[in-house]
C-alpha cells in the first residue's frame, strides 16, 4: 500500500540505508499517536541529520535510529510549492521503535531536527510540518498528534518547545481555536500536561483543583476527568523564596567540573550520582574516570544529546530534578 506521505516530494527514503545494529521488532498495536520531538541540537549542525540521530543511538545500544521520520531543516529541497526542509524516512511505520518509552507500541515517532528552545522554525520547515500531518492524517496513520513531553514519564522534557498544533495550519493560516467540553475520558497516552495544552486557558494545576479525587501520575484509561469547572480552579499562592543548595541533603554545586577537577564541589557531584545510581565510586573529590564515566552514564539517560562528561548548568539541573523525583533531595 503506498501512503499520501511517501509521495510527498521532499521525502527521501532512506529505510535500510541508515548505521543499525540489529533489527527492531514489529509492533503489535495499531498507531494512536503521532508524536512530535525536536532533537535539541542546532539545526545547522552536521550532527542534526537522520544519519548522525542514527549513529548516536547505536551507540546506545539501539538497533538503529529511534524515530521512523525526520525533519532535516538544514538540507533543502525545491517543490513545485516552493523550498521544503527534507523529510527522511528512517523506519517503516510498521516497526516498534524506540522513542517513546512504554508507548513505543502505539506511537509514531517523528523528529524535527534543531534547538527550538533558541532556533525558530523558518518557513521551510514549518511547511514540511504542516504538510506531513496533513498527509498522516489522509493515510489515517494515527488518531491525534502529542508532543514527546506529553506522553507519560516525559513530561521533565523541553520536547516540543514550538506550538507544533499551530505549525500544522501554517499554509493556510486557520489555526483551530481550543476549546473545552465538560468531561473527557482519558485515553492511553493522554496526561494533565497533554489535556491543558490544548484547552485555552486550562493549566495542570487547574485539572488537579477540579478533579480531587484524580492521581494526575495514576490516569486509567476510561477514567471520567472534570474539564467544565476547570478553568480558573487553581489559585496560585505568592512565590515562595528559591531553596538555597545547601539546605538539600545533596547540595549540588555551580559552574563547571570536569575530568581533572578536584574539591569538595567534586564530592558533592560524586555524592549525588551515587545517591541515583550512577555509581562513581568513593566520594573522593577527585573527578576521576570513574566520575567521568558516571556521569556520562547519567547524560546518557537524561541529556541524550549533552553526552559530554562534563558537568555544567543542564546536567545541575537535571540532576536536581532527577534527585527530586526520587524523594532523596
Amino acid at each position: 500500500m503506498a501512503y499520501a506521505f511517501e509521495k510527498l516530494p521532499q521525502l527521501v527514503d532512506m529505510r535500510g540505508k541508515l548505521p543499525k545494529k540489529g533489527a527492531y521488532s514489529k509492533r503489535v498495536k495499531k498507531i494512536t499517536d503521532r508524536v512530535w520531538h525536536h532533537s535539541l541540537t542546532k539545526s545547522n549542525l552536521a550532527g542534526s541529520t537522520a544519519e548522525a540521530f542514527a549513529r548516536y543511538h547505536v551507540s546506545l545500544g539501539w538497533p538503529g535510529v529511534g524515530y521512523h521520520l525526520v525533519i532535516e531543516p538544514k538540507n533543502k529541497v525545491k517543490t513545485t510549492k516552493g523550498e521544503r526542509a527534507r523529510i527522511v524516512y528512517a523506519n517503516d511505520i510498521s516497526m516498534r521503535t524506540y522513542h517513546v518509552g512504554d508507548s513505543n507500541q502505539f506511537a509514531l515517532g517523528i523528529c524535527v531536527a534543531g534547538d527550538f528552545r533558541t532556533e525558530k522554525l523558518d518557513d521551510a520547515t514549518k511547511a514540511t510540518i504542516d504538510e506531513l500531518q496533513a498527509a498522516l492524517v489522509k493515510d489515517g496513520i494515527g488518531q491525534r498528534d502529542k508532543s514527546h513531553q506529553e506522553m507519560p514519564g516525559y513530561s521533565w522534557k523541553a520536547c516540543c518547545v514550538f506550538d507544533y498544533q499551530k505549525v500544522f495550519k501554517f499554509l493556510d493560516g486557520n489555526v483551530p481555536s481550543k476549546t473545552s467540553p465538560d468531561f473527557h475520558v482519558i485515553q492511553e497516552g493522554d496526561t494533565f500536561w497533554g489535556l491543558a495544552n490544548n484547552i485555552d486557558g486550562i493549566t495542570v494545576n487547574d485539572l488537579i483543583v477540579a478533579n480531587p479525587g484524580v492521581d494526575p501520575n495514576k490516569l486509567k484509561i476510561g477514567q471520567k476527568i472534570n474539564l467544565g469547572k476547570a478553568k480558573n480552579a487553581y489559585t496560585p499562592k505568592p512565590d515562595q523564596p528559591k531553596k538555597a543548595q545547601e539546605t538539600y541533603r545533596y547540595p549540588l554545586p555551580s559552574g563547571v567540573l570536569r575530568e581533572g577537577s578536584k574539591g569538595e564541589n567534586v564530592k558533592k557531584l560524586q555524592r549525588a550520582l551515587n545517591a541515583v545510581y550512577f555509581k562513581c565510586g568513593t566520594a573522593d573529590g577527585i573527578y576521576g574516570a570513574k566520575t567521568k564515566d558516571a556521569l556520562r552514564r547519567f547524560q546518557m539517560v537524561y541529556l541524550p544529546y549533552e553526552v559530554d562528561g562534563i558537568y555544567g548548568p543542564n546536567t545541575q539541573k537535571k540532576l536536581q530534578a532527577v534527585l527530586k523525583s526520587k524523594g532523596i533531595t
